[in-house]
């Protein structure tokens, strides 16, 4: 593996010729806002079409048009208007649910700026975005507490909000503001200290939706999944996506997603390298437990779907009898598999947020899911770079969107410019010229390399571990390929200054567990812990001290450092015993792991594998 060298660079005085390669996306026409109109032009095309699809108290999936959900969020509009003024902050703290989006456009309509807030931010890390943003209105799914509440004037609970009948939508001030003003400020979950808050004009979400329409077309009719944090950009834009030709969006809970897949099957499938890992491990488990006739057709087709996949990485073209093989599967296998993971009428679907292990991709690919990864941020609209249908390379976040250049500097780092950066950190002028130079690049912070006109992501440039060797070491790709076997869910690299590298690694629970029950290894079995979804989160340290359990762990991150130069393998691990969470502060509300916060919570852990 190839490590960039870190050079330093002053990002406020870079220039054309501190860059060393630049790929472009297409030209892009930005078209004209504000948003208030560019809905308003969906109600006038898609009005009696669903716009969303959400479950009501009685379980059951009902349909919302565009004109009704636009009818719906100007009356919400008009009933903030009544304390507000246009260009106010309004924030909205709320797991992902219909109510959520009906806020956000009668945030657009009232020409007011919502501020999201993570559900899972803490008291006092919620206190600093209300007043950091000066959020006059906090519109709350439960009673916050004191320490939030006290911060804004007004509370609103999101299952009774104000409403004012009989407004006309197109005399609301929302149609009035400019392309250039603010439509929101959202503040990033941060690995390190306090979020800043990323400044979102009209114009920036418009760019992105232009560039979004012009490599992927849905119907109007057709569906697509919201289950993701819309308090982070990436399903937020999505939803706009959705709408923008005339698509419903679903409302769907975690816990049940598999089942509301199954029920709606949708179009569209928006999601994590997560949500794909879960179904992938689930489909491998049900595989290898299958027996006789059933069971031998099942491996024979999984191995073929991963072969069909790799066949096709890159635009490749498989063989005449590839083709048949995976034909033959398709019938026998893969039509059933995607109706009962609910994708059988996807036509697209996007993972973003983390990079996703090749193998994964080439199983969705080969069972007929045509997975496209991206990559982008929120300080670029989410957009960035994206794999196109039919030009997939796995083990790549694809090529330039369209508006936007990418760039690497000299030191390796992945710039970005176009009409869907931010216009800047919300009171962080600062911070602002550190992040966009004078000539527009935003710096990313992710160090890549292209493959041809892909980018490829190494990993965070201030995560480069130096080992006391002198050795570059970079945790993600290690990390990656770790994760690559089913049985370790997460790990964690350790190396800065030390003389090898080591890992703390979560294993697959689940996995561990059935593992522990196939071979007779006792365990307390009622010490475990499950999440919301049935998942293991902890178990016993008693089935973790088996023998058998640590070979089995050991066994694949040997697999794991056969792939890695010999002073990136991993000498020694510990394996731990929990997930790490959101709720210890190890993991941001997007997943990314706090370095910083682990290491302490396993300090001992760490220092004994270095004894």
């Amino acid at each position: 593996m190839i490590v960039p060298r870190i050079m330093a660079v002053d990002h406020t005085t870079a220039t054309e010729s501190a860059v060393r390669t630049v790929h472009a996306g297409e030209p892009l026409d930005v078209p004209e806002g504000p948003l208030a109109r560019w809905f308003r032009d969906r109600v006038r095309a898609y009005g009696d079409l669903p716009a969303t699809r959400h479950r009501d108290e009685d379980g059951a999936f009902v349909e919302t048009t565009f004109s009704e959900f636009y009818a719906e969020a100007a009356a919400v509009a008009g009933g903030f208007l009544e304390t507000m003024e246009p260009g106010d902050r309004l924030g909205v703290r709320a797991e992902t649910r219909y109510e959520w989006s009906l806020v956000d456009l009668a945030s657009i309509l009232a020409g007011l700026v919502l501020v999201p807030v993570y559900p899972s931010f803490s008291a006092s890390q919620a206190r600093y975005v209300l007043e950091d943003a000066a959020v006059r209105t906090l519109v709350t799914e439960r009673d916050p507490p004191l320490e939030v509440a006290g911060a804004v004037e007004w509370v609103v609970d999101v299952e009774d909000l104000p409403h004012v009948e009989d407004v006309d939508p197109d005399d609301l001030p929302g149609f009035d503001v400019s392309d250039d003003d603010l439509a929101t400020i959202i503040y990033t979950s941060g690995t390190t200290g306090f979020p800043k808050g990323c400044e979102l004009t009209h114009r920036n979400f418009l760019a992105q939706l232009a560039a979004v329409a012009s490599f992927i077309e849905s119907k109007p009719g057709d569906t697509a999944t919201c289950f993701l944090p819309l308090s982070h950009v990436y399903q937020r834009i999505s939803n706009y996506a959705d709408w923008n030709q005339g698509v419903s969006t679903v409302f769907m809970a975690v816990p049940s997603l598999l089942e509301d897949l199954g029920e709606t099957q949708p179009n569209g499938f928006v999601t994590v390298p997560r949500v794909y890992r879960r179904m992938y491990d689930g489909v491998r488990k049900q595989v290898a437990e299958a027996e006789g006739a059933r069971g031998r057709i099942a491996r024979w087709a999984l191995d073929v779907a991963r072969e069909y996949g790799r066949a096709v990485d890159g635009g490749g073209t498989p063989s005449a009898r590839l083709r048949a093989r995976h034909r033959l599967a398709d019938r026998l296998v893969y039509g059933q598999l995607r109706e009962r993971l609910g994708l059988s009428d996807v036509s697209f679907a996007i993972t973003g947020a983390a990079s996703i292990d090749p193998e994964l991709l080439h199983f969705l690919w080969g069972i007929g899911v045509p997975v496209l990864e991206g990559y982008g941020a929120t300080e670029t609209t989410a957009g960035g770079t994206l794999n196109r249908p039919g030009e997939m390379r796995a083990g790549t976040v694809g090529k330039p969107v369209p508006g936007i250049e990418v760039a690497l500097a000299d030191d390796g780092e992945v710039l970005l410019r176009g009409p869907q950066v931010m216009r800047g950190y919300w009171n962080r002028p600062e911070a602002t010229a550190e992040a966009i130079d004078d000539e527009g690049w935003y710096h990313t912070g992710d160090v890549g390399e292209f493959d041809g006109e892909y980018l490829r992501i190494v990993d965070r440039k201030k995560r480069l571990q130096v080992l006391d060797t002198g050795k570059n070491v970079y945790p993600g790709p290690i990390e990656t390929a770790l994760r690559r076997s089913p049985y370790v869910a997460e790990a964690m690299v350790v190396g800065e200054g030390r003389k090898y590298v080591t890992a703390l690694v979560q294993p697959n629970f689940d996995l561990l567990v059935s593992f522990a029950e196939e071979h007779g290894l006792p365990y307390d079995a009622d010490e475990l812990e499950r999440d919301h979804d049935g998942t293991v989160v902890a178990v016993p340290t008693d089935l973790l001290d088996h023998e058998e359990v640590r070979d089995l762990v050991q066994a694949e991150v040997d697999a794991a450092n056969e792939d890695l130069a010999e002073y990136e393998r991993v000498k020694r691990i510990a394996v731990i015993e929990r997930a790490l969470s959101v709720d210890e502060e190890e993991l941001t509300p997007t997943l990314k792991k706090r370095r910083g916060t682990i290491s302490e919570h396993f300090d001992d852990r760490i220092e004994a594998l270095y004894v």
